[in-house]
């Protein structure tokens, strides 16, 4: 392990620069919060509020589509637009472009309060959630493996065989056979852990510090420069990332250095907290969350368009 220490240019939130290309989504419908996002393409885009209710953005309106589960929606993960899963307390749902199918994993495995989900296919499922169990489902049934430190709070892998789960205080790694920890200088988080690929992967603390992994070695990443914690990250290439926290921090990486380009107004009555990125490229970018204060908690919904 050794910490690098990068470049870091700070942005404030009205000095210009790629900062003035992320503007609040016109449109968009009234929420007290928006949890995850999933950008299918430019007129296809969904957005899970916590309510049983997908938000869906066609690049002009927005519509509702009611999943019919008895649960909040808390996470989305898809690999086309007929193959979706989402948290749904206990269950997982699979959307295959028409309807929504829930799956109980609680009942088979133990597995509480679902917070993530990730799939390679669709008889390669696995979910985490408030525990140290992860589940697997594959193609049939649901199967569990304790491995690692309770509240889970991320799950991603590049394969089959190269699968990463992060909880408040480790990080696990999958390696087809095993779970093992991974010993990180910057330790675990309630962020999230996601690549690029097996040899780009990035695990956001929601602290002042990241790792990142070659492909060799992992590297402790300082950002103590930076307005706010950056805890979601996603992008379109090793050299093109975006990621979003709190205190209304974006920054941008190009395969260099981080550079932050947006945050809220120090000392502002407020607290802005982004909870997720998605995209569909460079040019299409989408980061949510909520805004405490001033009146109660109001949804954040704003699009990268440069």
């Amino acid at each position: 392990m050794r910490t690098l220490w990068v470049s870091l240019v700070l942005v404030t939130a009205c000095g210009g620069g790629a900062g003035d290309d992320w503007k609040p989504a016109p449109g968009a419908p009234d929420l007290m919060s928006v949890i995850d996002v999933w950008a299918f393409s430019q007129t296809d885009v969904w957005f899970i509020d916590g309510s049983a209710t997908v938000q869906r953005y066609d690049g002009d309106s927005w519509t509702t589509l009611e999943s019919g589960s008895s649960g909040g929606l808390l996470c989305i993960f898809a690999l086309s637009p007929t193959e979706v899963w989402l948290c749904a307390g206990d269950d997982i749902l699979f959307y295959d472009g028409a309807t929504f199918t829930a799956m109980d994993v609680s009942t088979p495995t133990g597995l509480d309060g679902i917070t993530d989900v990730w799939a390679s296919s669709q008889t390669d499922v696995w979910a985490v959630g408030d525990d140290a169990i992860v589940a697997h489902y594959d193609g049939i049934v649901w199967g569990r493996t304790i491995a690692g430190s309770s509240f889970k709070s991320s799950i991603w892998g590049s394969g089959p065989s190269d699968i990463y789960a992060l909880s408040t205080f480790d990080l696990i790694h999958y390696d087809g056979s095993d779970w093992t920890e991974i010993d990180l200088d910057a330790g675990g988080g309630d962020g999230q852990v996601w690549g690029t690929g097996a040899s780009d992967v990035w695990v956001m603390t929601d602290s002042s510090e990241m790792s990142h992994f070659d492909g060799a070695s992992w590297q402790t990443i300082e950002t103590f420069d930076f307005v706010g914690d950056l805890a979601a990250v996603w992008g379109p290439a090793p050299d093109d990332l975006w990621a979003a926290g709190s205190a209304g921090a974006i920054a941008h990486y190009d395969g260099g250095s981080w550079t932050q380009v947006a945050h809220q107004r120090i000392g502002a009555p407020y607290l802005r907290l982004f909870l997720a990125v998605h995209g569909t490229s460079s040019t299409d970018v989408w980061a949510v969350g909520q805004q405490l204060g001033e009146g109660g908690s109001t949804a954040l919904i704003y699009h990268y368009q440069p």
